[in-house]
């Protein structure tokens, strides 16, 4: 199947569940708590099978490190940006932990940011682009899970132990555990098994099922409150982490095809895993939904054609 039929299935599988999610919460008693058992279900069963699989097989060359390096760099910087502008707006502790979240989690996966880069470099663009994603699970579970934590812990009152102990041994934790158990088993040079893995079906029925929970917690009705918070969320994406990147591209040593795929990238809107996180750890996911949704149109909107005639 080629790389176009690829991203119509994806987009599909996107906006079908995501509106089937809409429509169907009106009929639901409780959508953010289904939104969250569904979210939880998905995390315990599909992510460790991808993570585990892709995890195990992996390698990287010493030239190549400097592509996830860079993507670290730019959610970490999202990450604080997010923070000094959340005291700016004056938001509340939840409300706060979920903007900060929804500016560091970028969609720099095959959903958009890598589809883009194979559109724009070909085939070479999309595998540095995967490339480029190897510090996601690790920054997204032993950092941003932790992060979101402490936030709901701080709202429920319990004590540093409990918090600790929680934050360490839990369900939620299971991919995290799958990617310490392959990383193992990639250092032990324990062979992965030659089988045909259908990680690409576990992969799409895993999106479809966050694009569902996205539906369910999605309003419409509560745009205009957000306003302020999507003008900071544009300064974030759209020119604080392209900045970033710009001067990452001239102080490591990438090559141009590297540092085309690092300005891409830094271009990319807010990731569905924000508002993931916002609906297991049970925080603004109104918000979350809202910002994900508008970021990502204003993305496809003004920003991508931007980057493609830049590009073309």
């Amino acid at each position: 199947m080629s790389i176009s039929y690829q991203f119509i299935i994806f987009q599909s599988l996107i906006i079908g569940p995501f509106i089937i999610g809409m429509f169907t919460k009106k009929y639901i008693q409780s959508p953010d708590q289904l939104a969250r058992r569904i979210v939880l279900v998905n995390l315990c069963m599909f992510d460790p099978i991808i993570i585990l699989w892709t995890v195990w097989g992996l390698a990287i060359s010493k030239e190549l490190v400097y592509l996830p390096i860079s993507g670290l760099c730019i959610v970490m910087i999202g990450f604080f940006a997010g923070h000094f502008l959340a005291m700016i707006l004056n938001l509340s502790q939840k409300a706060h932990g979920t903007f900060v979240i929804t500016s560091s989690l970028s969609n720099h996966g095959f959903t958009l940011g890598g589809y883009i880069c194979y559109l724009l470099l070909g085939e070479q663009g999309l595998a540095l682009s995967y490339i480029f994603l190897l510090y996601f699970v690790f920054y997204l579970f032993l950092f941003i899970f932790p992060y979101a934590r402490w936030i709901q812990a701080s709202q429920e009152h319990i004590s540093s132990k409990q918090l600790i102990i929680s934050s360490l041994i839990n369900v939620r934790n299971i991919p995290l555990y799958t990617t310490i158990f392959a990383i193992f088993l990639n250092k032990c040079h324990v062979m992965r098994p030659a089988i045909d893995m259908p990680v690409e079906c576990f992969l799409l029925t895993s999106i479809s099922i966050y694009y569902f929970s996205l539906g369910l917690t999605y309003s419409v009705t509560h745009q205009i409150s957000y306003k302020k918070h999507h003008l900071a969320l544009i300064c974030v994406k759209f020119i604080i982490s392209p900045l970033i990147a710009l001067f990452l591209t001239c102080l490591l040593p990438l090559d141009t095809s590297m540092q085309s795929v690092v300005i891409i990238e830094s271009f990319m809107p807010v990731a569905i895993l924000a508002v993931v996180v916002a609906i297991i750890f049970d925080m603004d996911t109104r918000m979350a939904s809202n910002l994900f949704v508008w970021n990502t149109i204003l993305f496809l909107i003004f920003v991508f054609p931007l980057i493609y005639f830049c590009f073309i």
